[in-house]
């Protein structure tokens, strides 16, 4: 059995995956879910959507906090929760913003690891919560996320391949996960 790295050198690789799968997920709101407008509308570059940043380091811009509710900033002080990276989106500029939760894996998808990100989903009242991982998940575990709803609710688990010669990558969700929400449909493969 070969040995686990150490905490410290597997949460360096964590972290160089951060960045292109925040592109990568940012890529994907923009073009499979955002509705495209007839006109375009003249608009701050402030304003992205989606809005996404890395808060693995505990640190929360002011236009994400705007976006949490009283007892939610609350818990993010006091039980120092930390997602990997948080955002939101909004469908429409008309529809409300819908909060966007991932959780990121060097290493392959544990059950621990699809729990919290269903912890996270609960606590931020999240759309959209994910763990990603370039190691995907495990079959047994796969089967039993599967099997017991309880432990997955709708956190999406998928497997992320980064491109060789660019910042960024794409998503591939297992056709055995049923109901993924959209923008993900898109990003379903076979393997």
């Amino acid at each position: 059995m070969p040995s686990e790295k150490p905490k410290s050198l597997r949460k360096r690789d964590e972290e160089k995956l951060y960045e292109p799968i925040k592109k990568a997920l940012a890529t994907v709101f923009a073009f499979h879910y955002i509705e495209k407008r007839k006109k375009p509308m003249r608009e701050p570059i402030c304003k992205r959507n989606p809005h996404l940043e890395i808060t693995a380091n505990g640190k929360f811009s002011e236009t994400l906090k705007r976006e949490f509710d009283d007892k939610t900033l609350n818990i993010l002080s006091t039980e120092k929760l930390r997602p990997d990276v948080m955002g939101f989106v909004q469908k429409k500029s008309s529809s409300p913003k819908e909060l966007i939760i991932v959780e990121v894996k060097a290493s392959p998808i544990k059950i621990v690891d699809v729990s919290k990100a269903k912890l996270y989903q609960d606590i931020f009242n999240a759309t959209f919560s994910l763990v990603v991982s370039p190691r995907g998940i495990p079959e047994e575990k796969l089967r039993l996320v599967l099997d017991k709803d309880a432990i997955r609710g709708k956190v999406i688990i998928a497997k992320f391949v980064q491109f060789a010669y660019a910042l960024a990558g794409v998503f591939q969700i297992h056709p055995k996960f049923p109901n993924v929400l959209d923008p993900f449909k898109t990003c379903v493969v076979r393997e």
